[in-house]
């Protein structure tokens, strides 16, 4: 590069950044002259309580931190899920079935005449 052309650079970007920095002022302002205004409370705070503005707090709103079950199925146990017995009350699953090979009742039995 020649001289010339590297002051050319120096000048153009030089120029760039006075522009910017005039943009910036004239957009935004002096920030010394800045203001701001806040509103105080108009109401003295108690320690009553009192009843809660219905524009605010819509009392037949849904309440999104309790699940719905769509349909007869209900937690009885109340723990935020369906459980396999509730399930099956429900008739969302079927029941297990009963029909086992014998061999565990027979321990059992064997086991209980032991003791």
């Amino acid at each position: 590069m020649k001289r010339s052309d590297i002051y050319s650079l120096i000048l153009i970007a030089g120029i760039g950044t006075l522009a910017a920095f005039l943009a910036c002022n004239a957009l935004l302002g002096d920030p010394n002259k800045a203001s701001v205004e806040f509103t105080t409370v108009s109401t003295v705070l108690t320690s009553d309580l009192a009843e809660p503005n219905e524009e605010i707090f819509n009392g037949t709103a849904i309440n999104p931190t309790i699940e719905v079950y769509v349909g007869d199925c209900e937690d009885i146990d109340q723990n935020g899920m369906l459980d396999k017995a509730e399930l099956i009350a429900c008739g969302r699953e079927q029941a297990p079935d009963e029909e086992d090979d014998g061999d565990d009742e027979g321990e059992d039995e064997a086991g209980a005449e032991e003791e």
